[in-house]
């Protein structure tokens, strides 16, 4: 079995590849690095997974990923949750060295204060953290990128600040999902769900109407995010995350077929709600 990812290695997304195979015990499963979102969801078959990034603690949900799950029809089976930890590693002799910094376009928004302190430094955004390292690596004097915390003392570059995110607490979810119907899953703790609502139109008490279905049946609500449908200004479509109890799906599965019946429902499956308590 393979398992799709954004490459290259190195990055959080590979931390969660690993992460998640390590919990498939004798399961056999190679990692598959692609260089879109879109090759990676191409990628997947009933048989072959994928994982994407949805949700960083401090800079909120991946646009991207969450535009593919509204186009795919695919079912969501485990998120995992890692550690996000930044530094910077420069070719540099000091801090006024400094010219250009590369930085992947979610890390920008998790490293704000770090990169507001450069006034006058180019700042380049990429695809993925560790071609950050590699611009900065292979660029020239004065080049600078955020990397992984990991990669800081590995980098060989001899100018290195650690921990420059925003907080020292960051995590970043990750999906892991393949393209089987999504169906009822053997479970012994909460579930969690993920869909896509899309009224025929909009108007006075539309989301309060939608979310009174979940009120009916006892279903929590842990994510309401709304999203244009692209097909004219002001209409939406509305990513929700629920969970209950095991024998709570039944339930929901209730409230999509009553949904159905006024709005577009596209259902992306069961999974273990993961609920993990830190200590800050």
């Amino acid at each position: 079995m393979e398992l799709s990812v954004l490459g290259p290695a190195g990055t959080f997304t590979d931390l969660a590849a690993k992460t998640y195979i390590n919990k498939q015990i004798g399961q056999e499963i190679t990692i598959d690095y692609f260089n879109s979102f879109d090759a990676v969801f191409n990628s997947v078959t009933d048989d072959n997974l994928g994982l994407l990034p949805l949700e960083n603690q401090l800079d909120g949900f991946v646009l991207a990923t969450l535009e593919k799950l509204k186009q795919h029809p695919i079912s969501i089976l485990d998120e995992i949750e890692v550690a996000v930890n930044f530094g910077m590693v420069a070719q540099a002799a000091k801090k006024s060295d400094i010219k250009r910094l590369f930085v992947q376009f979610k890390t920008e928004g998790q490293c704000t204060r770090l990169i507001n302190r450069f006034k006058d430094v180019e700042i380049v955004t990429t695809s993925s953290n560790i071609q950050s390292l590699n611009k900065a690596v292979n660029g020239n004097f004065g080049d600078a990128a955020i990397v992984p915390e990991t990669e800081v003392n590995q980098s060989g570059l001899s100018y290195k600040v650690h921990n420059v995110g925003d907080q020292k607490d960051n995590h970043t979810r990750f999906i892991v999902f393949n393209r089987l119907k999504p169906q009822v899953i053997q479970l012994t703790t909460q579930f969690k769900a993920s869909l896509y609502i899309t009224p025929p139109d909009d108007g006075p008490g539309t989301l309060y109407n939608i979310l009174g279905y979940f009120v009916k049946y006892g279903l929590n609500l842990i994510s309401l995010i709304s999203e244009p449908t692209k097909e004219k200004i002001g209409v939406y479509s509305f990513y929700i995350e629920v969970s209950g109890q095991p024998e709570q799906q039944a339930d929901l599965l209730t409230v999509i077929t009553e949904l159905a019946e006024k709005s577009s429902v596209h259902f992306l499956g069961f999974y273990a709600f993961n609920r993990k308590e830190r200590e800050l």
